[in-house]
């Protein structure tokens, strides 16, 4: 081969610059293409708002001829065109005693715009509407269920109120026929006491309210509840009936709880009388 039909490297750059040149301009021309292509699309969407056979267009006395199909303008009937005082396929003014597209919006239901029919606004708004019925009805259900778990827990809580009561008060029949038993022995009875056999009082500072009657005792019945228990729990009196039955072992504590049930007496019947 020749030296001449050889190409040189300024040519091949020349070539290269060419072809690079015209896949730009074929870009540039399919990117026009498409944007004349939506251009048109929206005045097609437009037409149907101001343009030929649009609402404002009638409202001149104007008449329908041509549609915009999405790609070109048709001829057609003015008299199978849609009214202009329809809205998404329903008479707006002609008060037939339907009701209209209602929504959230300006565009009917949930505020949808053109182009959406009104059977398929009013099923989506019907769709809507049932989730929101199903979410309502849920949530009244699970407020309902915990309604009846607090009742549950007032009738447990009630129940075990009822139960505390009722061991209450029968530890105090108890402590009143436990010291029945002692006075009535306590002048014949000779066997040791222990600490165990003393009858204690449930609670300490329920004493004095109880043998008075109740928080609503008076004043009067109090002192004399307060000089009742005094007699039985102060320690001097108490070791003067007991000291000679008392055990050994159990001596300095039966001691200690007395002089506590003396000092909660006092106490007491001071907050009272204050």
């Amino acid at each position: 081969m020749s030296a001449a039909a050889t190409p040189t490297t300024r040519e091949v750059s020349i070539g290269a610059r060419r072809a690079r040149t015209g896949a730009i301009v074929a870009a540039c021309a399919a990117a026009a293409c498409a944007a004349a292509t939506r251009a048109l699309d929206r005045v097609g969407a437009r037409a149907r708002f101001v343009g030929p056979g649009s609402q404002d267009a009638r409202r001149k006395g104007a008449t329908a001829t041509r549609a915009w199909n999405g790609s070109a303008w048709v001829a057609r009937d003015a008299a199978a065109a849609a009214p202009a005082t329809r809205w998404m396929g329903r008479d707006r003014n002609a008060g037939d005693g339907v009701d209209v597209v209602q929504g959230t919006g300006s565009f009917g239901y949930g505020g949808y715009q053109e182009g959406v029919g009104y059977e398929d606004a009013r099923a989506r708004a019907e769709a809507e509407r049932a989730e929101r019925e199903k979410w309502a009805r849920w949530e009244a259900e699970d407020e309902e269920r915990e309604s009846r778990k607090a009742e549950k827990k007032a009738e447990k809580k009630a129940e075990d109120r009822a139960k505390k009561e009722k061991s209450r008060a029968r530890r105090w029949q108890k402590y009143d026929e436990a010291w029945a038993r002692l006075d009535a022995d306590s002048g014949a009875s000779s066997e040791p006491l222990r600490y165990a056999d003393v009858p204690w009082p449930p609670k300490m500072k329920e004493l004095l309210d109880r043998e008075a009657g109740g928080a609503s005792a008076t004043d009067r019945e109090r002192k004399l509840a307060y000089h009742r228990c005094v007699k039985r729990w102060h320690p001097d009196k108490f070791l003067a009936r007991f000291r000679a039955r008392l055990r050994a072992d159990d001596a300095e504590r039966v001691v200690e709880r007395v002089e506590a049930v003396a000092k909660s007496l006092t106490i007491a019947y001071a907050a009272s009388a204050s």
